[in-house]
């Protein structure tokens, strides 16, 4: 967490703070290890975009259109929060101040970055949402590769070929499928190609009912999700019903039981 469904709402909520404002500096907390932002002007105004889990702000000078862009990801709680002028954010780490007050970056658990960079990763595939036959076309083209001998439920997580899906999305993609998420990642996109509209609507999905209230994130617009709704969405993932592992990864996988003997 914040997977793709996230990372949109959060660069909605950028554009629709930053609207109408200019920004005139940007602070970095001293006690995070990011890197200082220096632009070579002082009166810029914001706007920002996602390709699944990466954010891409553009910092754009207001007088001469002259652009800076700053390539972030979330971590695992890192959301952007308006502070009014003379409020104080313990955990804001990248503030970007305008007369009005700021916009920032709140990182509770520091595990959030950010660079000045031209474009988005080269290590990330295409966004499953924006670019859908880019995202298809990126896996398919790839997929005699060794990444796609490993298990499905790895592979999902891997961000060179499906760029946004993570944990609890993964879980619910490959519950609808009735796919063993053991065998091979070739295996199971070649057998259940239903995959890959799942990788775009479950997210779209989360999106629109405003994201996974998962653990440290919370909707940056403050909306509370109709939890009967979310409940409905969430069929597999954190459900006592379901069996679990720990992936080589680290991370809980959540899956349909019927799948168990599989995994012995």
């Amino acid at each position: 967490m914040p997977e793709l469904a996230e990372l949109k709402l959060t660069a909605d909520y950028i554009n629709q703070r930053a609207e109408n404002r200019v920004f005139h500096t940007i602070k970095k907390n001293p006690a995070h290890k990011g890197q200082e932002i220096a632009l070579p002007f002082t009166a810029f105004k914001i706007s920002a975009e996602n390709q699944g889990k990466e954010l891409l702000l553009t910092l754009r000078e207001v007088d001469t259109n002259q652009e800076a862009k700053l390539r972030m990801t979330m971590g695992m709680s890192g959301h952007f929060k308006w502070i009014n002028n003379g409020v104080l954010s313990k955990h804001s780490h990248l503030c970007f101040e305008s007369d009005s007050g700021s916009l920032d970056f709140v990182d509770v658990r520091r595990f959030g970055k950010w660079k000045l960079a031209e474009t988005w990763s080269e290590n990330r595939g295409p966004d499953p949402i924006s670019s859908f036959q880019n995202f298809i076309r990126n896996i398919k083209t790839n997929i005699d590769k060794k990444d796609f001998d490993k298990p499905i439920h790895e592979v999902l997580m891997n961000q060179k070929y499906f760029n946004g899906i993570g944990n609890y999305l993964r879980a619910e993609i490959l519950y609808r499928t009735d796919c063993n998420p053991f065998i091979s990642a070739r295996e199971a996109l070649q057998s259940h190609p239903e995959i890959y509209q799942l990788c775009k609507l479950l997210p779209l999905q989360a999106y629109k009912l405003g994201g996974g209230q998962l653990k440290d994130w919370e909707n940056p617009f403050g909306t509370k999700v109709d939890v009967t709704s979310w409940d409905e969405f969430m069929i597999c993932y954190g459900n006592p019903k379901m069996s679990k592992i720990t992936d080589r990864n680290g991370r809980t996988f959540w899956f349909n039981p019927i799948w168990q003997k599989a995994n012995i």
